[in-house]
């Protein structure tokens, strides 16, 4: 079984054979067209820069089918872009009947999704099964009740919130879910690096009189041995940096608090983004990928928030997840979704006694759902939702006209420290987007879509002055 991490700023393919799982390689989601060869990962990214007009860099996150404004004789739209790299990818495990899980970042519409199902299956590799990046990468421990999930992308900076929801006493299998994501543009891999090449051009020309950002030859130079630096600098206060002009070999000295200096302004970004994302009275369970621990300070940087708990994930995260969850994920091809839930033991918080039934924190707990500007409470007495009203019980009464809703449609209820939602319906209920099969624990946030197009209902908490929540 084949794992791919659909990350572009580095796409990672896993395998398992045997009991053992492992990276298998990595490349970045780079191409250029030339006029008789479509090059793709390393082999383009050595040439993005000389050939700027030819390179694409935003392909797999803009999949689609329309076309390109500079098409080559090979490739006319971002998927044909995307077949050609993954079918590089794949090329060696095409003769060994193997199958591949997808690790796919939040963010991609269905109509993408399908569209990606369609590219992979067309290397002769069928796709098993499909789920979220952040959530297999943060899958390799117990769960915490939430973890927030950072990752650079080339373009762009995801954070993933993860909750814990379930329990086994209520019937309901306790799992890591995701809950929601946000996306932060313009402060990804390209973005980092522009600003550090920016910074070491301008002390080149200061100190030598030489810019190596004016030729497209030197500039490349820069780009290849950017990584090399960045990795020297987890280890070292300075470093001798070269690059050559002519016959003449230049070297500067930057040290460590330069390059910092130079990117501050999107790590107080991607800082903010992260403590958007914080619950008040609850410390931060802060996942971030191996990107980001290449990038230097920022860790450290992350590290400041108050009550906040950073480590690092190893490369590869998201594809070793996926085959360690397989059985979870994988789906017959007739039925494939993208999975949002993985069946996870529960971290078990300090000073907490074995085998105690776990509930959902109140912080993540809703006490109200939200329906076209008005609340119903949530109590341990049912909420039938439906457009009629049951006999002598409480009931969200929704309009009739409304497609996709059934008489009694589900039930909300609060149970043993967590809210739950029940479906009862011919045409289903969906918890962002992903289908409710019998019952499933719910979070402050989470949209509760009843049958399609249906209506959608908000689940929110009613809060004190200091933002703590009401009982």
């Amino acid at each position: 079984m084949l794992s791919l991490e659909l990350i572009d700023a580095g796409l990672v393919l896993a395998g398992r054979h045997g009991d053992s799982v492992a990276v298998l390689g990595e490349v970045p989601g780079v191409a250029v067209l030339e006029d008789s060869a479509t090059l793709t990962g390393d082999e383009a990214a050595a040439r993005v820069r000389l050939k700027p007009l030819l390179a694409h860099t935003n392909f797999w996150r803009g999949l689609g089918v329309e076309p390109l404004p500079r098409p080559s004789r090979l490739v006319g739209t971002t998927a044909d872009l995307a077949f050609a790299q993954v079918s590089r990818v794949l090329e060696k495990y095409r003769s060994d009947g193997e199958s591949i899980l997808l690790s796919v970042p939040a963010g991609y519409s269905r109509e993408q999704l399908a569209l990606l199902l369609g590219v992979v299956n067309e290397t002769g590799i069928g796709v098993a099964g499909l789920v979220d990046a952040a959530l297999a990468a943060c899958s390799h421990e117990p769960a915490p009740a939430r973890v927030l999930h950072l990752d650079l992308e080339l373009h762009q900076a995801m954070l993933t919130v993860l909750e814990y929801v379930g329990d086994a006493a209520g019937g309901d299998q306790g799992g890591l879910k995701r809950s929601r994501y946000e996306i932060l543009p313009r402060q990804g891999v390209l973005a980092l690096q522009q600003s550090w090449l920016r910074m070491i051009a301008e002390n080149f020309i200061r100190k030598t009189r030489f810019d190596p950002m004016h030729e497209a030859s030197s500039e490349q130079r820069l780009v290849d041995e950017l990584p090399g630096w960045l990795e020297q600098l987890a280890g070292a206060s300075s470093l001798q940096l070269t690059n050559q002009f002519g016959d003449q070999t230049l070297q500067i000295e930057l040290e460590r608090e330069q390059f910092i200096a130079a990117v501050q302004p999107h790590y107080a970004e991607l800082l903010k983004l992260v403590q958007s994302a914080r619950v008040a009275g609850m410390p931060i369970e802060l996942r971030l990928s191996h990107r980001i621990a290449a990038m230097p300070g920022l860790v450290e940087h992350l590290a400041t928030l108050r009550d906040c708990d950073v480590r690092v994930l190893p490369r590869g995260s998201a594809a070793l997840g996926a085959l360690n969850y397989e059985a979870a994920i994988r789906r017959p091809a007739e039925a494939l979704a993208l999975t949002y839930k993985l069946p996870m033991p529960r971290a078990v918080a300090s000073g907490s006694s074995a085998g105690a039934e776990e509930s959902t924190p109140a912080q993540l707990r809703p006490t109200h759902v939200l329906f076209r500007g008005r609340a119903w409470s949530i109590s341990a007495q049912p909420l039938s939702v439906g457009w009629t009203a049951g006999n002598g019980v409480r009931s969200l009464v929704l309009p009739s006209a409304e497609p996709g809703i059934s008489r009694s449609h589900c039930t909300l209820r609060r149970h043993n420290g967590s809210v739950y939602v029940e479906d009862h319906s011919t045409y289903g209920s969906y918890v962002n987007e992903e289908r409710v099969s019998g019952r499933t624990v719910l979070t402050v946030g989470d949209r509760l879509r009843l049958g399609s197009p249906g209506v959608t209902l908000e689940l929110i908490q009613l809060v004190k002055d200091d933002g703590a929540p009401q009982d």
